[in-house]
């Protein structure tokens, strides 16, 4: 192999630092065994460099592109066509190109796929922790790239690292004009983001068990902002997401058939229309969700909220839809009413599928709903008489409660007395339309915490909760929520409150911030940098065509094709030549070894005697003059400039040690040079 393809130590060792950085964020998504092969490969290479191990024959070239095939109709087979699978396949065609790379031109494939790796990280995130962390991975690749092209007799790391440092500082001016000014444009290609993973939060099935298993884990579910000082109570924070109206015994579901579409013609007969079905009193609110992505097309907001941008799908259940799943972050506009009825009329419909039950079992219960109901003059006093069983019976708020049989009704109601939100709802829920009141599961999220910084409310994963709206007549769909009479901490100050002494609260973040926030540096570093990463998804992350249009509209009036070339051009002119006078030096700083600063301080010595050095003069012409015009000082000036010549042009490869014990001997030369230099010194001044 020619010596212009062998790979420099130096370069050898950012290369493989890059590659494990690149790797490291995909880590934590791909099989476990894909991890281990990339390790193994990385050490591979090292092996090949120490002439451990030989490069891959042609049969291992051949069986590798077969396991690939095979890794590949796997990973579709397992999880589908997604960007998992293709991030796992480029990976591992990363990593088996790392040991096969013989030439600059394969070196420089694996560069590339350093970035390429590098933009795959944003599809998952694009958070100020990852955005932070792939711009070093970028600065570790482009001193992988300046190591590659310096000699490989020149190993300067630290010289190598400011210049990847310095060269990615200039690029940030310009990629931050070009992500303000240039077109916010769809991509020609698009990423199939993956369909096979779990969703994350609420689902539209509860299963008792469902809701409390998301009381374990403090993943951040969605942000809220409400314009001016109008936030609601904590105990007025039901977010609410799902309607379950189906129950077979066990497991309550949503009613499938619930686009817009389909309630428009169900509702064409009766010719009721959306403004018919509600009374509003008073002002709306308004308020911005930042949802983090859940891989399901519903949205969550206060009751009766209303898209303000008419973005949205709203069903019949006055549910909130996206248009396709939530794979990324995704903020909108609501608008709510905090005081409304809803279907005061009810329709036949709606009011049977509010009404089925099972046919058979849970008869204890059945019996229980009557003889309490024929107590009751009215449906609201029927439905305070079963909050008071609740609250005045020994029923406890627990995330562990006992594992319930077929009749899950009769066994909650009667036997165990413990259970979390959904135990309560689906209960309550049953015992109204056991006795004819219509009667429907919700299921969302309830309360909220406050961060003081930049005037917000975080809602988690363990704020699931589950409660129940009731058909009242003349009131229409009626808030009730079982868990609070239970359990009143729980609505008033919080989740966290009412499970503070439950070990199963949290059990699934044991080190989280939010679990930690006993403690007040901890807590006040936690909101800060929460702080920061909500602003970082306000100002970047939502950063659209339609804030892009907004915000060159406020700034430059009409918007044309022109105006914005123009803006294009000036900031990236102005950009180009600031960044043009940090790489052109005007005087550059000359970077001078040891040996040649100590003989510059030599000629200084000789100056105060009247023997100056001229410009461009080297050190044996200068040597004979100052022998001719003293000759006193010849055996010393020989001697130091012999060894100055000799240290500094013709033996430059030696090693530091070396170059350490030459620079003494040229002091102890100077130290004699010195000592004439010193009593010429005296005798100038005596005449």
């Amino acid at each position: 192999m020619e010596l212009s393809y062998q790979i420099p130590r130096p370069a050898l060792i950012w290369i493989l630092v890059a590659v494990v950085l690149v790797l490291l964020p995909q880590s934590i998504r791909m099989p476990i065994w894909i991890s281990g092969i990339a390790l193994l490969c990385v050490c591979w290479r090292v092996l090949i460099f120490n002439g451990k191990l030989d490069y891959p024959g042609r049969m291992m070239r051949v069986a590798v592109v077969l396991f690939t095939l095979f890794v590949s109709l796997s990973q579709i087979r397992t999880i589908g066509i997604g960007l998992d699978s293709a991030a796992s396949l480029l990976a591992l065609g990363f990593v088996f190109k790392l040991i096969e790379m013989r030439q600059k031109r394969d070196i420089y494939v694996v560069i590339s796929l350093c970035f390429v790796m590098s933009m795959v990280a944003f599809l998952y995130s694009q958070s100020v922790l990852t955005t932070f962390y792939i711009t070093v991975v970028i600065a570790v690749v482009m001193g992988a790239m300046i190591s590659l092209n310096r000699t490989a007799l020149v190993s300067d790391t630290v010289g190598t690292a400011k210049l990847a440092v310095k060269i990615v500082l200039q690029a940030l001016p310009l990629a931050i004009v070009l992500f303000v000014v240039f077109p916010r444009i769809a991509p020609l290609w698009a990423v199939p983001m993956q369909n096979g993973v779990d969703s994350t939060g609420v689902t539209d099935e509860m299963t008792p068990g469902d809701i409390s298993q998301l009381a374990r884990s403090a993943e951040l579910a969605f942000r809220v902002q409400f314009e001016g000082d109008v936030a609601p109570e904590h105990r007025d924070l039901y977010w609410r997401g799902l309607v379950l109206d189906n129950f077979d015994g066990l497991t309550w579901t949503r009613t499938r058939s619930s686009s817009s579409y389909s309630v428009a013609s169900a509702l064409a007969d009766f010719r009721i229309s959306y403004e018919d079905r509600i009374r509003t009193i008073g002002q709306p609110i308004s308020y911005n969700v930042i949802l983090e992505p859940t891989q399901q097309p519903w949205l969550f907001g206060l009751h009766l909220a209303e898209d303000v941008d008419d973005d949205l799908f709203r069903s019949r259940n006055f549910e909130l839809f996206n248009n396709g799943r939530i794979t990324q972050r995704l903020s909108y506009d609501l608008q709510s009413y905090l005081r409304n009825q809803t279907d005061v009329l009810l329709l036949d419909s709606m009011r049977n599928r509010s009404l089925r039950l099972p046919d058979e079992g849970n008869e204890r219960s059945l019996e229980f709903a009557k003889q309490l109901r024929a107590t009751a003059a009215t449906d609201r006093q029927y439905v305070i008489s079963v909050l008071a069983h609740f609250q005045q019976n020994e029923y406890f708020y627990t995330l562990n409660p006992p594992t319930l049989g077929e009749d899950r009704i009769d066994e909650f109601l009667f036997e165990t007395m413990a259970g979390f939100c959904e135990h309560y709802a689906s209960t309550f829920t049953y015992l109204m339309r056991a006795v004819g009141i219509p009667a429907r599961v919700v299921v969302g999220y309830q309360g909220a915490e406050a961060n003081p910084y930049e005037d917000y409310l975080m809602v988690y994963q363990y704020n699931a909760h589950a409660w129940s709206e009731v058909w009242l007549e003349g009131e229409g769909w009626v808030r009730f929520d079982p868990t609070g009479a239970v359990s009143p901490a729980r609505i008033e100050q919080g989740v966290q409150e009412a499970l503070r002494d439950d070990p199963a609260f949290m059990e699934d973040d044991l080190f989280s911030a939010a679990r930690l926030g006993g403690f007040g540096w901890l807590n006040s570093m936690r909101l800060r940098l929460d702080a920061i990463e909500y602003e970082w998804n306000q100002l970047v992350v939502n950063y659209d065509a339609d804030v892009q249009f907004e915000l060159f509209e406020r700034l430059f009036g009409t918007v044309t094709e022109q105006k914005v070339l123009i803006l294009m051009s000036v900031l990236a002119s102005i950009v180009l030549l600031a960044v043009g006078f940090t790489v052109i030096n005007i005087e550059p700083r000359i970077q001078r070894t040891p040996i040649n600063r100590f003989y510059l301080s030599v000629c200084k010595e000789l100056e105060k005697i009247g023997l100056c050095r001229e410009s461009g003069e080297g050190p044996i012409a200068f040597r004979n003059r100052v022998c001719a015009s003293r000759p006193e000082l010849a055996e010393p000036m020989t001697d130091l400039t012999d060894l100055y010549v000799r240290v500094n042009y013709r033996e430059k490869s030696v090693s530091a040690v070396q170059q350490k014990a030459l620079l003494r001997e040229l002091r102890v030369c100077f130290s004699r040079l010195k000592s004439k230099l010193s009593a010429l010194a005296g005798l100038r001044r005596l005449g």
